[in-house]
């Protein structure tokens, strides 16, 4: 099972390792921004790949399930650094700034689109549709992972089934760190 252009977070940083934004690509687009040393990523609103900004690129490198970029700007020019909190209210604000992991960022991605309900977007979709869906949805994506025959294809599957997951617990409104707990009291008690 391969997918040609797979959409996938796009982790963007300054050269001081810090987190300017969390946006999407796809390998149309991480091959793009090798190839011209300019960051090319999905527009969230109409979907189309275009140049993240005029900055240059220092490296883009692919992981298994995102992309990180690090640019060649300073804190001081980030494009987020003006634009206010990713969050609704003063209690959505769940994560503080600094260093995160793709659970985390992945959240704050799924928590626009579910303040923002773009259209055209698959997790817009998923939203609208509401919990029993959303349920369904990550049943069968788990079933995907357990008939799954290849590394590949359980990598991709497993992807799928933490995207469906967190898209899930957000419709419940449980934030991945609340998960992230239980999981730490259970490994404490060995």
């Amino acid at each position: 099972m391969e997918l040609v252009h797979k959409i996938l977070p796009l982790v963007i940083k300054d050269r001081q390792g810090q987190i300017l934004e969390v946006s999407l690509s796809n390998e149309k687009g991480f091959k793009k921004s090798l190839e011209r040393g300019q960051l090319w990523h999905l527009h969230k609103e109409t979907g189309r790949l275009l140049p993240y900004s005029e900055e240059s690129m220092l490296n883009i490198s692919e992981h298994t399930s995102w992309y990180e970029a690090i640019l060649s700007i300073g804190k001081e020019h980030s494009p987020l650094h003006d634009q206010g909190d990713l969050f609704k209210t003063k209690e959505d604000k769940i994560i503080s700034t600094g260093n995160k992991g793709i659970l985390e960022l992945l959240q704050e991605v799924l928590l626009r689109r579910k303040r923002d309900l773009p259209e055209g977007s698959y997790t817009t979709h998923l939203f609208q549709s509401g919990a029993e869906k959303i349920r369904k949805k990550t049943g069968e994506e788990a079933i995907e992972l357990i008939l799954a025959s290849s590394r590949s294809e359980i990598i991709y599957e497993s992807a799928d089934l933490i995207y469906h997951m967190l898209v899930l617990l957000l419709s419940e409104n449980i934030s991945i760190e609340e998960v992230l707990a239980e999981l730490g009291e259970r490994a404490a008690k060995g």
